[in-house]
């Protein structure tokens, strides 16, 4: 959630990937099988994506930005490398 008038770091984040990747709100949401409404949320820092979206954006991120999105629903190296 949003504190005061501060942009959370994920909502950044986010946007920052979006942008990179020259996609609409509604493509992105489109991908992401989500409303473009919240997208728009979430790049405002009113509402955080939910956990099947933080990996849906670390794989649309790639390496290595992919890690901020998995580390967002406590998804790390370790934890792969303990399930392969």
């Amino acid at each position: 959630m949003r504190s005061g008038n501060r942009t959370p770091a994920w909502a950044t984040r986010i946007k920052q990937l979006r942008t990179r990747l020259q996609m609409s709100q509604s493509a992105l949401a489109k991908k992401l099988k989500c409303s473009s409404m919240s997208v728009s949320r979430w790049e405002r820092g009113i509402n955080e994506p939910p956990a099947q979206c933080y990996l849906a954006l670390g794989k649309l991120a790639g390496k290595p930005q992919c890690w901020f999105f998995w580390g967002r629903v406590k998804l790390s190296r370790a934890y792969l490398r303990r399930l392969m």
